[in-house]
């Protein structure tokens, strides 16, 4: 009975899912929290516990919109963005540094959601 093992377990499932699907390497901040990319928040994570049962959510930005986070401080952490699964695959492949995720390049959207969707269950 350890919430915080259960956060980082938490977290740990969607760093798994960011390197082994994307080649993406993410990363935990002490104190937060949350899955970063560099300065990048990429999935916010929340849990609710009555009597031991949890209640778990995980936000994770694959294909959102990130333009309304200019007018906000997310989360109240200052001096942090919020990136996405697509725009990191992006701007992986403007770096010509993609390490072998070139056929994720071309992806719709929902063709993004359903692989990552997919990737979370396999790891849970």
């Amino acid at each position: 009975m350890d919430l915080y093992w259960y956060l980082r377990k938490l977290e740990e499932v969607v760093i798994s899912v960011l390197s082994l699907t994307f080649s993406i390497h993410a990363s935990r901040v002490e104190g937060l929290t949350r899955v970063w990319v560099g300065n990048e928040k990429v999935a916010a994570i929340c849990i609710r516990v009555a009597q031991w049962i949890t209640y778990h959510g995980l936000a994770l930005n694959v294909t959102t919109n990130l333009s309304p986070f200019k007018w906000i401080v997310p989360c109240g952490i200052r001096g942090r963005q919020v990136g996405s699964f697509k725009g990191l695959l992006r701007e992986a492949q403007s770096s010509c540094n993609d390490h072998g995720t070139s056929n994720l390049h071309g992806l719709d959207d929902d063709s993004l959601i359903h692989i990552t969707h997919k990737s979370l269950i396999e790891e849970f």
